[in-house]
């Protein structure tokens, strides 16, 4: 009460605000000390400027009148000398003169009884004859200091009376401001608060008044208003979840199965749903320990959690309420303050219907276990059968490509061959000529000449076109050992690619395309040459049969890079590319594009196997739709002999 008193006053009056009369206090003490200061300096001042004028005005008469009246006393003009003293006693500051002459004293004004400010000079009089001074008497002159120390005493009060009357006013001011732009609105804030209640919240926000002279149109105690009605509007919604999350979790305690339990630090429940306490027949208004339950006494695994005084979950007990036996499931949560232990909050939750059910469930796993393992017999027996499937269509595949390969390759010798038994016919023809021009003695020079160049020119194409069967024969037969050999070797990719690009001309020149090999012709591999000719034949295969169509030169590019221990091969064509979303598809079994057109759809998912498999590298695609295809091979530049066969041999 007497906090709202002091609300209401200090919204009246100024001087109630404890803050304005502190304010107002150091003011005036601040003002005070300084007002004093600065009066006590400009007395110093004044009291240095008094005495200064006091010293200046005593020089003065000894510097300019002394000598004239020097010049009196040597003519005896006494009377002369008296009026000039009056006349200086009038001046400023000179307040009694006085001369001894002679035995005769003259002097000017009141004599001083007060503290005074003396000074004296001989008189003297210079004679133009002699050039001397003739030292005729003294002059003393006298200042009353009184009168001086009292006028400075009247200026100090004066002044300070003035700065204090100034100082109040000022302060007086001050508070009235201080009063209506700063306490009036902290203590309507104040009062704001001291009458908030988040139970009972008042529906108007707090608004404070405003002095467009004295304030800003938003100052700080503004953005404090503001604050507070946002925290009061928090703590109003927060007031209302709380009472409804209350509410919510006790019609939830009441409507729960499961059982809502806490006790304190004896073990006395002090809080039991209200389901718990029906099952019990006990209540929490009596507190009675756990171990005092009846139905609770025998659960040893749940006294033993709650004697360690610590979190626990899982603490399975059975309990019979009536003619049935229950099992639950009792977890409890472990409070602490700075006292210590302060008791458990816990559930217990009626697992009876589970405990059931996984009864049923281990009959049902015996049973089912004899399935699963008769099950699990049968499926590895098909996937032996299916890897024996796959194995055998790899094979397929590879066959099928030697053969194409074969039947290329017959054809292409058959047409060196043909010229060569053509040019044979012709040698032939020109030795029977030769012979029976020579046997009937008609052989000129010239006609032997004419024949001759007739059997070197035969001679000459019957060798280059057997050199060109022997060729392919050759690369054929490296070829066809490579693909169907999977052993591991020394070789030459560089070499190797070229002897399997003369054995793919039959298919490549039907395009017509003629792959490009870029690399370093002395770059070797330690791995399986046979699984490299056989991927990369698949990818010419694949580009020859799906890639050229439409397109009006051709292009294929495998270039080959040493990148220190791996070698990196590209494989690149011009053809009308792939479709982002087909990039995985196209690596799966059995997908093809030539479906009905003899296409197995094995062709790259034996790529892609080869690769990883067998020569432990990595395969990147990229392609697009009319941008070519890329294929990047990354494989070791030495394969380990884990993974491929033991076999040593030196291919290129």
């Amino acid at each position: 009460m007497e906090k709202l008193e002091r609300f209401e006053q200090g919204l009246k009056h100024p001087l109630f605000s404890i803050v304005g009369r502190r304010i107002i206090l150091l003011m005036v003490l601040l003002s005070s000390f300084f007002t004093i200061l600065t009066t006590l300096l400009q007395l110093s001042w004044d009291y240095e400027e008094a005495f200064d004028h006091v010293d200046r005005r005593h020089a003065e008469i000894q510097n300019v009148h002394a000598d004239l009246i020097a010049s009196s006393l040597w003519v005896f003009d006494l009377v002369s000398a008296q009026n000039r003293l009056n006349g200086l006693v009038n001046l400023p500051y000179i307040d009694y003169l006085s001369i001894e002459f002679d035995g005769v004293v003259l002097d000017a004004g009141k004599p001083l009884t007060t503290t005074s400010v003396d000074s004296q000079a001989e008189l003297s009089y210079f004679h133009p004859d002699t050039d001397r001074r003739i030292h005729l008497g003294t002059l003393r002159v006298k200042s009353d200091a009184q009168k001086i120390y009292d006028l400075l005493l009247q200026q100090f009060v004066v002044t300070l009376l003035l700065n204090g009357v100034k100082t109040l006013i000022v302060c007086s001011l001050i508070l009235w401001v201080f009063h209506q732009s700063v306490s009036q609105r902290v203590f309507a804030i104040a009062k704001h608060l001291s009458h908030f209640d988040p139970v009972e919240p008042i529906h108007e926000p707090l608004q404070l008044t405003h002095r467009k002279l004295i304030m800003e149109k938003s100052d700080e105690l503004d953005w404090l208003a503001d604050e507070t009605n946002k925290i009061t509007l928090r703590m109003t919604n927060l007031y209302k979840n709380i009472a409804l999350e209350q509410a919510r979790l006790s019609d939830f305690t009441n409507a729960a199965s499961d059982w809502l339990w806490e006790t304190d630090a004896t073990q006395r429940l002090t809080f039991c749903s209200e389901a718990m306490q029906v099952a019990l027949a006990i209540s929490v208004e009596n507190h009675p320990k756990v171990k005092s339950v009846p139905v609770l006494s025998h659960c040893t695994s749940l006294i033993h959690c709650l004697d360690t005084c610590d979190d626990f979950t899982m603490c399975e007990e059975k309990i019979t309420l009536g003619k049935h036996t229950y099992y639950f499931v009792f977890q409890g949560i472990a409070h602490f303050t700075g006292q210590g232990f302060t008791g458990f909050r816990g559930t217990a939750i009626d697992i009876t219907e589970l405990k059931t059910t996984q009864l049923e469930l281990e009959q049902l796993n015996q049973s089912l276990e004899a399935t699963v393992d008769a099950r699990t017999q049968d499926l590895a027996q098909s996937m032996e059968n299916l890897k024996a499937a796959q194995t055998q269509l790899v094979e397929s595949e590879k066959l099928a490509a030697l053969g194409s390969l074969v039947a290329g390759v017959a054809h292409e010798v058959n047409t060196p061959l043909g010229i060569a038994v053509t040019a044979n016919s012709v040698i032939k023809d020109a030795v029977s000529t030769l012979n029976s021009a020579f046997e009937q003695k008609t052989l000129t020079s010239e006609q032997y000449s004419a024949v001759m160049k007739q059997v070197t020119d035969g001679t000459n194409m019957l060798e280059t076109n057997l050199n060109r069967a022997a060729r392919l024969v050759r690369d054929f037969k490296q070829t066809a050992v490579d693909q169907v050999s999977e052993s591991r070797s020394q070789f030459r990719p560089v070499q190797t690619l070229e002897a399997l690009m003369g054995s793919l001309r039959p298919e490549t020149k039907k395009v017509p395309v003629a792959p490009i090999i870029e690399g370093d012709p002395h770059l070797a591999m330690s791995s399986l040459p046979g699984v490299l000719t056989q991927v990369i034949s698949n990818l010419v295969m694949n580009s020859v049969r799906h890639a050229f169509e439409g397109i009006p030169e051709p292009d294929i590019k495998i270039h080959i890079a040493d990148k220190g221990e791996t070698v990196e091969i590209r494989y690149t064509d011009n053809g009308v590319g792939v479709a982002p979303e087909l990039h995985q598809r196209i690596f799966e079994p059995f997908y093809t594009s030539s479906r009905g057109k003899g296409g197995s759809g094995l062709g790259l998912n034996l790529v892609f196997n080869l690769v990883h498999q067998k020569l432990q590298g990595k395969l990147h695609f990229d392609s697009n739709i009319n941008q070519g295809v890329t294929v990047v091979l990354s494989l070791p530049k030495f394969l380990t002999e884990t993974s491929a066969p033991q076999t040593e041999s030196s291919t290129g």
